[in-house]
């Protein structure tokens, strides 16, 4: 996968969940469709076209022959390996979590009109959230199962896009940089809806390319992304029963 087709590959989800959420949100809101589903389905379906298109493309080659190299069973060492990652960018991201509501403050770029909590750089964690993709969180315990419902989406189409399938062919181009390109390609191009994280998803956008192309486990990614994104339970929870 050379440099040109990186920008597409990436970019192209990225433009389409820009316009979907930038412009797409507000007119579905607008007609009365919730926001949870219209932030879901415009953040979401690209990915999963693509994913589709990519599975359509291989569907007469096992999935084993497509991913299964790199999904192969984790070892102790790996294991320690996630522990570690994991622990790092999470201390990373809490000392460069200002940076957003920062550049959100004094960037001259458009925000989302409609913009969930937990994507906005200026909500107070440690007061939790009062709302959930416009849903009142006080008792609604079903938000859980969707959050864990959107992980499964979140992770499994992104691991497998960006490191599963993407990756190694970038290696075959790029050799051991290829996990800087695919890095700052999910962090520039994917993320561009929510630009003003830029700065404080870098230390993850770069480590999970890097460890799962050093170890050659997609499995490293899927742990790493789906753990930081479960921590959202760490709040939840707490905001649904009503102790924050």
């Amino acid at each position: 996968m050379t440099f040109g087709q990186s920008l597409l590959f990436f970019g192209g989800p990225g433009v389409a969940i820009l316009i979907g959420l930038y412009i797409g949100v507000p007119i579905a809101v607008g007609f009365g469709i919730p926001l949870i589903i219209a932030w879901t389905m415009a953040l979401w379906l690209p990915v999963i076209l693509l994913l589709a298109l990519v599975l359509y493309r291989f569907r007469r080659v096992p999935a084993q022959a497509l991913f299964g190299k790199r999904f192969r069973q984790l070892q102790r060492r790996e294991w320690l390996v996630i522990l570690a990652a994991f622990v790092l960018i999470q201390a990373l991201e809490l000392l460069l979590s200002s940076s957003g509501a920062y550049i959100w403050d004094h960037s001259f770029l458009a925000t989302p009109s409609i913009i969930p909590e937990l994507f906005d750089p200026r909500t107070d964690l440690d007061r939790g959230f009062s709302t959930f993709f416009g849903i009142p969180v006080a008792g609604n315990w079903w938000l859980i199962a969707f959050w864990l419902g959107w992980l499964i989406i979140n992770i499994g189409g992104e691991e497998i896009l960006w490191r599963g399938y993407a990756l190694p062919l970038q290696e075959r181009y790029f050799g051991r940089f290829a996990w800087i390109i695919n890095g700052l390609c999910w962090n520039l191009l994917v993320h561009a809806f929510m630009y003003w994280n830029f700065v404080t998803l870098l230390p993850i956008s770069l480590a999970i390319p890097y460890l799962v192309q050093r170890y050659q486990n997609t499995w490293i990614g899927v742990y790493i992304h789906g753990a930081g994104n479960l921590l959202v339970l760490a709040v939840l929870i707490p905001s649904i029963a009503g102790w924050l």
